[in-house]
């Protein structure tokens, strides 16, 4: 009788194993495809950047696109030309 017992909590903690790792597994996986949606998107919109759009930068800088190439972005701002790359741009901007 104890042995059937035993045998009994022995699987059910392999099946409460089984099922912690399923969950993570779940999770990791759920944040991996959503980190690549997201890197995706950002991609896209490097790409879509053209000269002549008003952007703004992770430091703060705001201006305008003057010339740009694979890697790199020229963005001038009141008198002042800064050579940044792709990746510094944030976002478009609408500010004047």
């Amino acid at each position: 009788m104890f042995l059937i017992a035993q045998s009994s909590s022995e699987s059910s903690g392999a099946i409460n194993l089984l099922l912690i790792v399923v969950i993570f597994g779940g999770l990791f996986l759920f944040m991996s495809l959503r980190q690549r949606k997201r890197l995706r998107e950002r991609n896209d919109f490097l790409d879509t950047i053209a000269v002549g759009d008003r952007v703004r930068t992770y430091g703060g800088v705001v201006g305008t696109i003057e010339s740009m190439d694979d890697d790199e972005v020229v963005v001038m701002t009141e008198g002042t030309r800064l050579r940044l790359v792709k990746a510094a741009v944030a976002g478009r901007t609408d500010e004047q």
